[in-house]
């Protein structure tokens, strides 16, 4: 359901037509710029769902009367659908939620469902998880656990009989809550894939894999990925809102989100960037020894100074999506190829990128050596790239799984012997 509103801008007293999609919470913010001054408007939009109804209230602008369908400039918000930008054209008289086909809304409207099933409290109680997790406090990881699964896993899921049962419901629950969010069907062939290739039975006496178990991904190391990926996830819980209107499955209906926080998201997007450049050797030491026999038999083609995974791992991050583009395998390149953007990463870091609030282009200034060489990309792609990045950092999280796993096979393995 949509309602309007006309707004007077209090600094050029420009009226703006605000229609709005009622949405399925109680209390909603509302802020935007004036097209023509860029001076702050915000409302909030009270439901009650009990009564059918809802209060709409001005806290900066002028609420007026007037015609409906009338304006100088035409809005469209939505805190979950992307729509059209503001214009000065009026409104499109079919509403944002059917200008596509069936099909494309039926999809988008059972990810934005999954997706808001969760309370609050089911969300603040899976970041004490994440906690819990990266400091493997068994106690309160039980108690989270059954919080948010009980009557949702099987009963014979709380059971613990050794460490692993911790780590397998840790991530029993990240995936519960987090897969509506991301590639699905991407992430569990990477999963399905590691345990096909690379975590067999056939491995567990080659001494290549043995060596990156326990050496590469040493216990201290893989501690440091517990913490740098636990506050990477608990970031993208704070965030998860703003990544409500990123979908790279379906073709958007709009380009313009109404919410909208470019200097918290270039942080996120940037710090899963640096995670992902500094982890990116785990990967090609997989493809290495996937394709060649050893984690350090580089593929044909690399530059001549990586002759071994210890040199790619040395090289600056924009050095290395190349290389892990000369990969025959898809399903290890391509998490890199879809969210390691070099360019992006620099140029959003420099001051001079901005966001530009009416059209929601960012623009961006990478190239060093041509400071006004300018780039462009629009905030909802922006947010499917940062949502991409965020998923490859979760593939480093389902390696370390089986890391860990195998770490304890070994174990017992040579215990035995």
């Amino acid at each position: 359901m949509w309602t309007r509103y006309l707004i007077k801008c209090n600094s050029c007293d420009k009226i703006t037509n605000l229609r709005i999609q009622i949405p399925e919470r109680t209390e909603m913010p509302i802020t935007f710029n004036c097209v023509n001054c860029s001076s702050e408007i915000r409302a909030k939009l009270i439901v009650d769902f009990e009564n059918a109804s809802w209060d709409f209230t001005v806290e900066r602008g002028t609420l007026i009367d007037g015609n409906i369908l009338g304006g100088d400039y035409f809005f469209e918000f939505s805190d979950t659908l992307a729509t059209n930008s503001p214009s000065v054209i009026p409104h499109d008289k079919v509403l944002p939620t059917l200008r596509m086909p069936t099909s494309d809304f039926e999809k988008i409207k059972t990810t934005k469902d999954l997706r808001k099933f969760h309370s609050n409290e089911d969300w603040e109680n899976f970041k004490d998880l994440v906690r819990a997790y990266v400091s493997f406090n068994k106690n309160v990881i039980e108690r989270l656990v059954k919080k948010i699964g009980e009557g949702i896993f099987p009963t014979e899921i709380f059971q613990y009989d050794n460490d692993l049962d911790y780590n397998r419901n840790y991530f029993l629950t990240l995936n519960y809550l987090v897969y509506p969010w991301i590639d699905f069907d991407n992430h569990e062939e990477f999963i399905k894939w590691l345990n096909k290739n690379i975590f067999t039975k056939a491995n567990l006496s080659n001494p290549d894999l043995n060596d990156y178990v326990t050496n590469i991904l040493s216990d201290t190391y893989c501690q440091k990925l517990k913490e740098e990926i636990g506050d990477l996830t608990v970031r993208f819980v704070e965030l998860r809102e703003f990544f409500l209107y990123a979908n790279n499955e379906q073709d958007s209906i709009g380009v313009f989100a109404g919410n909208q926080d470019f200097t918290k998201l270039k942080n996120f997007f940037t710090d899963c960037y640096e995670f992902i450049g500094r982890t990116s050797h785990l990967i090609f030491r997989l493809q290495n020894f996937h394709e060649r026999g050893s984690q350090n038999n580089v593929p044909i083609g690399s530059p001549r100074n990586v002759t071994s995974a210890d040199d790619f791992s040395s090289l600056n991050h924009g050095d290395k999506l190349d290389i892990l583009k000369l990969s025959n395998e898809i399903i290890l390149k391509l998490p890199f190829i879809k969210s390691f953007d070099n360019k992006l990463r620099n140029g959003i870091n420099h001051f001079k990128a901005k966001l530009d609030t009416s059209s929601q282009i960012i623009s961006y200034y990478p190239i060093t050596k041509r400071p006004d060489e300018e780039y462009r990309i629009k905030y909802i792609d922006f947010l499917n790239v940062s949502l991409d990045s965020f998923n490859t950092v979760l593939k480093i999280g389902q390696l370390l799984k089986f890391i860990l796993i195998y770490k304890r096979v070994l174990s017992e393995r040579q215990s035995k012997n």
